[in-house]
């Protein structure tokens, strides 16, 4: 009887996943494809005078995250979250603004500043963050490197706590489809491992992100299993 909860647990949470990767393809019409699901950011914006939308799902949470370029160096993002380790609850919602300095793969490398605020799913403000972005091509121009600095500051119920957060990604191009992706991320002295693929399902249209990851010590489950898509259209107008 425990085996076969597990199971129907397991199934509906599958199911449940499926649906939200579903809505989110319903809901996009698009040209091209940027899947950023990685917890080590990029120094780049979204297409300017458009949008994105990227969505994913997995063993610990699920995101509907939109964004708008609002400028060529400035973006806007808002996102929901939900609980997937549990019964896909909602967990809260967030906003964030991303500025950089240029476009990274036209000039090389690019820096920029990050600021995001999280509220509770009863609408508390309980978290920010700000973090500096720097990516810079690598390995001919066919990879990228990412790094990440910055801090949180989350609402434990009395007080606020201050937590510095860093990291490094790397984005390995093995094929015009497929490319590689690793990282290593922390807050404080809590490190974790992040890697899996991106494939280019469809050039110009649609990729897909697959990875795992968890943190180095036991009990440290996050983030887990998941399975990512994004679209960016070309300029509206």
């Amino acid at each position: 009887m425990r085996y076969e909860k597990k199971l129907t647990q397991d199934l509906s949470l599958l199911i449940k996943i499926a649906i939200m990767l579903m809505v989110g393809l319903f809901l996009m019409i698009a040209q091209a494809a940027n899947a950023q699901h990685m917890i080590i950011d990029d120094a780049a914006v979204t297409t300017e005078r458009s949008f994105q939308i990227e969505t994913w799902a997995g063993t610990e949470e699920a995101i509907f995250q939109p964004a708008f370029a609002v400028t060529e160096w400035l973006e806007l993002t808002t996102g929901l979250a939900f609980d997937t380790s549990g019964d896909f609850e909602f967990a809260g919602f967030f906003a964030e603004l991303k500025a950089v300095n240029r476009d990274v793969e036209e000039f090389g490398s690019a820096v920029g500043l990050v600021a995001a605020f999280g509220f509770s799913d009863g609408g508390d403000f309980e978290e920010f963050m700000a973090y500096v972005p720097y990516s810079r091509l690598i390995l001919g121009g066919s990879s990228m490197l990412h790094l990440n600095a910055g801090f949180t500051l989350a609402d434990d119920g009395e007080d606020w706590e201050f937590s510095p957060i860093y990291g490094i990604r790397g984005d390995f191009g093995l094929h015009d489809r497929v490319s590689v992706l690793a990282e290593i991320f922390a807050e404080n002295t809590d490190f974790g491992l992040n890697g899996g693929l991106r494939l280019g399902l469809i050039p110009g249209l649609l990729e897909l992100d697959i990875t795992y990851g968890r943190g180095f010590e036991s009990g440290f489950d996050f983030p887990g299993l998941n399975i990512g898509i994004a679209f960016t259209p070309d300029s509206l107008w």
